[in-house]
Parts: structure tokens; sequence; C-alpha cells
């Protein structure tokens, strides 16, 4: 729950250790100290939120003096693996070093994490020497001074790290702006030791009822207070620049790629804008209700050829063939989905009445290049020819960006049909069975495309 340290140090000598943790408390700056032996090493734990870890290049006296590189680079690489948590993003590795092999190390480090472990990576590699800023003899702080200048000369030298850092203090700074927003909501004369922290309470329930709508302040308070936060927090990320002092450089950080973002690439960035999972939450409910604006439920209607005729009149092979345009080896992954739409404001202030549900197809990529299989032909992306087979658009469909569906083994798309809806009272609805939720962009746009598709205009003429 609270903010993790970022500098992370490990050295086998106590008095070191000692002495840099002691210098960068003098620079404020909080750090996680770690103590090596090659007995404790195997009881560590990850330290998430890491962004420097700095470690002597010899963690052992006797391998510092009889170790093969190879020997004293493993003990470092089993110090990353055990720490470093991959899902935390980038860090930068510093060497504690008189005499430093960093050329050797990173080629060890390159060649031990490899595929999925070179997520254990640095970001970058930097070397230091103790005996500049503390007494190696003592401990005894030298010059706390030149340990952070060094440092941050150290992350300057990478413009990607610098960027992503600067970004991470941005947000840190913008989320401290907005907790204090929250609590001067509270006026200062009404503050007093019987009612503050319940004061703090009604601005919370405000906040959850605004962003959930009248009387929803308790239904999914996180989410609610998320929505008004959010932006709020945006807006003070732009406009506040902590580091602006530094002169971080974003341009020098850009690469212009020269060849075209892949599928998979794509889907993982698009899902964390635009998706949000269902999953189950520790009171029992769930994060995505299927009554939710932009609810991706599964086909709740039993053997879809029935329900299909029952519903919308049409049959499975009109769907696939007719609307879909697929063959019968690309529909048997395809999965039948209903879509709720509708305005925010229905979401916010439910009102007694059926819900609006479209039908959508959830269908992925034979390949994960997008390209065609030799057992299967691969599905399309749009009307780009580059990826597969192309086909004309139309007005009736919706598509989706490519995303990261649940347990699918490849990217896909989401295609949702704009004549082919339902609807549906809020307590049957309820029974269903969600998989996401199609965040407010997409969902708006899906709404507003269903609106234009309904109310189109036809006008009568003679052919000419």
């Amino acid at each position: 729950m609270l903010t993790l340290s970022r500098v992370t140090v490990v050295d086998d000598n106590e008095l070191h250790l000692t002495g840099i943790v002691k210098s960068l408390n003098q620079l404020r700056i909080g750090c996680y100290a770690l103590l090596y032996s090659d007995d404790d090493v195997h009881d560590w734990k990850k330290l998430p939120g890491t962004r420097i870890l700095i470690l002597d290049q010899h963690l052992s006296d006797g391998v510092a003096v009889v170790g093969s590189d190879e020997v004293r680079f493993s003990a470092l690489a089993d110090v990353i693996l055990k720490l470093i948590c991959p899902d935390s993003g980038p860090y930068g590795l510093i060497l504690w070093a008189g005499d430093p092999a960093l050329d050797a190390l990173k080629t060890f480090l390159f060649e031990r994490f490899t595929d999925s472990d070179s997520r254990y990576l640095p970001l970058f590699f930097s070397v230091l020497q103790k005996s500049d800023y503390i007494d190696v003899s003592d401990g005894r702080v030298l010059d706390s001074g030149k340990l952070e200048n060094d440092i941050k000369d150290s992350i300057r030298a990478n413009s990607k790290m610098q960027a992503l850092v600067a970004w991470e203090s941005d947000v840190s700074v913008a989320a401290d702006a907005v907790l204090r927003s929250i609590v001067n909501l509270v006026a200062s004369e009404k503050r007093n030791l019987e009612s503050h922290e319940e004061d703090i309470g009604k601005v919370l329930y405000q906040l959850s009822q605004t962003g959930a709508g009248a009387g929803q302040a308790c239904k999914s308070p996180r989410e609610a207070i998320n929505r008004v936060l959010v932006p709020i927090l945006s807006d003070r990320i732009l406009a506040h620049d902590p580091d602006a002092k530094d002169q971080v450089s974003w341009r020098d950080a850009l690469v212009k790629p020269t060849e075209r973002p892949t599928l998979t690439a794509q889907a993982s960035l698009n899902s964390a804008m635009h998706l949000s999972p269902a999953r189950s939450l520790p009171d029992g409910t769930v994060s995505v209700r299927p009554t939710d604006l932009g609810s991706v439920v599964r086909f709740p209607h039993g053997k879809i050829e029935d329900a299909l005729e029952g519903l919308f009149g049409i049959n499975e092979k009109e769907l696939r063939g007719g609307l879909f345009r697929a063959k019968k080896d690309e529909w048997t992954d395809c999965k039948i989905r209903l879509i709720q739409i509708g305005a925010s404001c229905d979401q916010a202030q439910p009102k007694p009445g059926p819900l609006l549900y479209l039908l959508g197809i959830e269908w992925t990529f034979a390949k994960a290049d997008g390209g065609f299989d030799d057992d299967k032909p691969s599905m399309w992306l749009g009307d780009d020819s580059r990826f597969g087979r192309s086909r004309p658009s139309r007005a009736s469909e919706w598509q989706s960006p490519v995303l990261e569906f649940p347990y699918a083994t490849q990217p896909g798309k989401l295609s949702v049909y704009k004549n082919l809806s339902i609807s549906a009272p809020r307590s049957t609805a309820g029974t269903w069975s969600s998989v996401y939720r199609l965040r407010e962009d997409l969902i708006g746009e899906l709404t507003q495309e269903y609106a234009r598709y309904i109310s189109r205009p036809g006008i009568l003429s003679l052919p000419s």
C-alpha cells in the first residue's frame, strides 16, 4: 500500500553498506539495503519498484581472489533474479568497482538472460567507485553530494531511462497534489479532532457519487472515485514538471522506428488502454458486472443456432458467411459476445427498463504476425491487405482496435453488428457472465456509431 523504495543497495561489507546508506539518507533518498552472504541470498524476496540497483562487483572476498569472471558474475545474476520484479518496469544497474569488468558483465548478462528472462536485463549500466563517497576503511561518509550528482549523471547518460524516471517523478508529484486537493475540500475552519477523519470520509463519498451517479456512491467506490480523480491526475501531470531544472529531453529519448510494430505489441498496449478484465474481488463481487456500460458478456442463450433465429432472425450460416464473411475453419476459434451499450448518464442514474446489447464476434489471427497459417487462413485487419485477406468495410459493422483477449493465444479484434441488437431486463442481464469491459473511449465510440446508424436518413428519388 505504501510506496516502495526505488533504490536498492547490495554489499557484502557491512561498513561499506552502512556508509552508502548514510550517504543516501543525507540526500533524503530512501533505499533498501541488503547485506550479502551466500547463505542469506536464497531467502531474499523480490523488491517491486526498484529503479536503481547498486551492486558490489565482488560479493565475496574469496570469489574476488580466486573466482573466475563467470563465478563472480553468476553471483550478481542470482541477486538480480532474486530482487528484481520484472513486472515493475525498468531499472539501471550501478556497479561498485575499483577495477570494473563492465563489458564482460554486460556480455555475461545478455547471454544469461534470454527469451522471457530478458525482462531482468537492466536498461542501463554504470560504474562508480565507493572510495569517492565513503572511507572504505571505516564506512565514514566523505561526499554525499558527489554521490547524488554521479547517480543522476548515470541516469542522464541514458536518455530513455531519464525520460521514464522523469515521468514517474511527474506522476508521483501530481498524485501528491491530487491527494492534497482532496484534503483541502474540508474547510480549514471545520477541521477538529473529533470530526476530521469523518469529514474526509464525506469527501470520498461525494467523489464516489460524482463518478457513479446519484445514489450509486457505495456500489463500486474504487472505480467511481478513479473516474473522477484520473482526469485530474492527468491534468496535474501535464501542468507540473518537477524535473524541469534537470532539462530532461524527451526528444533525445525518442527513436523513430523503421518497421511497423508487431500485432502482439499493438494488442498489448491497446488492451491496457481500452479493456478492463473481469475479475473476482475480495468481497465476493466482480469488477465488471454484466449490466455495466461497455460490459462484454458470454453469449447466454444456450444453443447458438436456435438463439440466433429466435433473437435476431438469422441463422449461424448467415451470420458467419453473410455478415462476418469467414470460412468454416476460421469460425471455429470465434466467440459470440453481447456488448452492453447506452448513454453514460443511464449508467450513472439507472432507470426502470431494459438494457440494450449488440451482438459481437471476438476473433483472433491465425498467427501473431497477422499472416497465413498452413492449416488455417488468417483473419483480416480492417481493410489492410498487408495483413492477410482484405475485405470491404460494412456500414453495419464496428471493429475494435487490435486487442489481447483473455485466454486467447493470439491478438485479435471484436466485430460488433449495429443491426443486431436485443434488450434485456436488468434482473435478467445481471445473471449473465462478464468477460471484460470496453472502457469509456471505445464504448463511447461504439454508442455514437450505433446512434448514427439507426438515425441515418433515407431519401426517395427517381433514378436519373
